[in-house]
């Protein structure tokens, strides 16, 4: 008995036998192995490429108050207001008769995002350069500051170590 299709009855076409394995040529081969070991390339350098940008999200998400500061008073590119210490300190030069600095609006910005006392602002305010180099402390944070009417005002903010 033929055996053939089912739905139609017509019988089935034979398949040619395969006598060999099939062959490749050299060029054919060098192509393979080229995309291979690109693949591999492609592969390696993305899984390295993902890992950076991971690491790189994750210091920018490790965010501190002093960073969070200079970006919310966008004063992130101003040479007058630094942020240092690995974002624990930020030091801040107003202008002075004599020299260029930030606008006392711009550390303004800063004191308000710290939360810095009224006291200390007053205190700022009323610092002569007769003064020398006061001090202040509030919450987790430590300042000091000087004033001269030709220099502006100097001060550095500081994370108090606990």
């Amino acid at each position: 008995m033929t055996s053939g299709d089912p739905a139609t009855g017509a019988p089935h076409a034979e398949l040619p036998a395969l006598t060999s394995a099939p062959t490749f040529t050299k060029r054919e081969l060098r192509l393979g192995a080229a995309g291979v070991g690109l693949g591999l390339l492609v592969g390696v350098l993305g899984t390295l490429g993902i890992g950076l940008l991971a690491s790189n999200i994750s210091t920018l998400a490790a965010t501190t108050p002093m960073t969070d500061a200079a970006t919310t008073c966008r004063v992130t590119g101003n040479a007058s207001i630094t942020v240092g210490d690995k974002g624990q300190s930020i030091s801040m030069k107003s202008a002075g008769a004599k020299s260029a600095g930030a606008k006392m609006t711009d550390l303004a910005c800063v004191f308000t995002q710290l939360e810095a006392p009224d006291s200390m602002i007053s205190r700022i305010d009323s610092t002569r350069a007769l003064d020398g180099r006061q001090t202040a402390t509030w919450k987790d944070y430590s300042a000091s500051w000087g004033y001269h009417p030709d220099n502006g005002l100097d001060i550095v903010i500081e994370v108090v170590a606990k």
